[in-house]
C-alpha cells in the first residue's frame, strides 16, 4: 500500500490537531503540512504536491471554494471538504462524487474518508477528479454557499466536546493572548484563535473592534458610559461594560449615530 501524502487547510488550530490525531491511526498516511488559510494552503499544495487535501470551506482571505476552483483548474490532488453546511451542500457533494466531513468531525469518519479517497485516486484520473471538483464548486456557488454567504456560527471545544456558537448570540469577544473569549450574555467560552483572525471572519456590518483586545456586536449595544480620565465604555444588553479605546471611539460613535453621548 503506497503512502498517501496529506495536507490540511483549516483555520482552527484545534481542528488541525484533531485531524492529525485521527490520521496518525490511519494506515499508510503521512501529514506533510498544514495551513491556517487558503493562500498559505495553495502555496503549500503547489510546493508539496500532496495526494490528498483536507479543506475547510469557510476561511478568511481565500476561502475553500476559491481554493478548490484553483485546484480543479490545475488538476490537483483529491479533496475532502470540511463543512458545517446543511442538506443542500450534502446533496451537492454526493452528486459530484467529492467526499466531505461534517463538523464536528468524528475520528472514525476521518479514517473512512481517507480509505474512500485512496480508492478514488486509484480508480479515477486527475482530469476526472478535476471535473468533479469543478462541478461541486459551481453547484455550491449557485446555491448561495460562496464567499458572500456570511458564516453564521463558530465551533468551540469545551469539556463537553464541540459546541456550535451562533454569531448572533455573541455580545462581545475578548482577547486572551492566543485565545479569544466569546461572551454570549451571561455565558462565555474560550476558543483557541487570535482576535485578529476571528475579526476577519466576523461580519463588519454587525461587529466592530472597539479596543485592541475587544470586539462588540453592535446589535447588543444599549449605550455608552463615561469613565474616569475621559475614557468611555460601551454598555451591552447583558449589562456588561466593555472599555473603548481612544482611537476607536470616533468610529464607534459614527456607527451608533453622531448624536449618541456617553452617560455619566
Amino acid at each position: 500500500m503506497s503512502v498517501l501524502k496529506v495536507v490540511i487547510v483549516e483555520d482552527e488550530p484545534l481542528a488541525i490537531e484533531r485531524l492529525e490525531l485521527a490520521l496518525k491511526e490511519a494506515p499508510a498516511v503521512e501529514v506533510v503540512g498544514s495551513a491556517l488559510d487558503g493562500r498559505q494552503g495553495l502555496e503549500l499544495i503547489r510546493r508539496l504536491r500532496p495526494d490528498l487535501v483536507f479543506l475547510d470551506i469557510k476561511m478568511p482571505g481565500l476561502d475553500g471554494l476559491e481554493l478548490a476552483g484553483i485546484l480543479a483548474r490545475e488538476g490537483g490532488p483529491a479533496v475532502i471538504f470540511l463543512t458545517a453546511f446543511g442538506q443542500f451542500a450534502v446533496n451537492a457533494f454526493e452528486l459530484a462524487a467529492v467526499d466531505y466531513l461534517m463538523k464536528p468531525v468524528g475520528l472514525d469518519r476521518v479514517r473512512a474518508a481517507v480509505e474512500r479517497a485512496r480508492d478514488r485516486l486509484e480508480a479515477t484520473t486527475a482530469a476526472e477528479r478535476a471535473r468533479q471538483l469543478q462541478t461541486l464548486v459551481e453547484t455550491l456557488r449557485a446555491g448561495g454557499h460562496g464567499r458572500e454567504d456570511a458564516e453564521r456560527s463558530l465551533w468551540v471545544t469545551d469539556a463537553r466536546g464541540r459546541v456550535r456558537v451562533p454569531l448572533s448570540s455573541i455580545e462581545w469577544v475578548e482577547a486572551e493572548r492566543d485565545y479569544v473569549r466569546l461572551h454570549t450574555g451571561t455565558d462565555s467560552r474560550l476558543m483557541r484563535m487570535t482576535l485578529n483572525t476571528l475579526s476577519a471572519r466576523l461580519d463588519p456590518d454587525q461587529f466592530l473592534r472597539v479596543h485592541r483586545s475587544a470586539v462588540v456586536n453592535l446589535k447588543a449595544v444599549t449605550g455608552l458610559k463615561r469613565r474616569t480620565w475621559g475614557l468611555v465604555s460601551v454598555r451591552l444588553a447583558s449589562g456588561a461594560e466593555v472599555p473603548v479605546g481612544r482611537a476607536q471611539l470616533k468610529a464607534l460613535k459614527a456607527r451608533l449615530g453622531v448624536n449618541v453621548k456617553a452617560e455619566a
